[in-house]
């Protein structure tokens, strides 16, 4: 999937009346549960995750990914490559 067409695709959703919010929410919370699972089976002790974001839309998912995990009992650190004034999106 291209750039256009993820943005058609979340314009549609918000058509739909599923918010920008929410497909953040469930993009984060699903980036939470596979790097879980993954951790859990390649690892034998706890790790830290590191999570890279950037301004763009999909710098909010790995914010929300975070919390997610932190709230697991994960050690994580999130490294945003823009200024957080560059930021894009106000859900993020």
């Amino acid at each position: 999937m291209d750039p256009i067409d993820m943005m058609t695709t979340d314009y549609n959703c918000e058509y739909l009346g599923l918010s920008r919010l929410c497909l953040m929410e469930n993009a984060g919370k699903s980036i939470s549960d596979e790097v879980a699972t993954l951790s859990t089976f390649k690892f034998s002790k706890p790790v830290k995750i590191i999570i890279f974001t950037g301004s763009g839309g999909n710098g909010g998912d790995g914010f929300v990914a975070a919390r997610h995990l932190l709230n697991r009992g994960f050690e994580v650190e999130v490294y945003c490559l823009n200024a957080l004034e560059e930021i894009k999106s106000d859900d993020a």
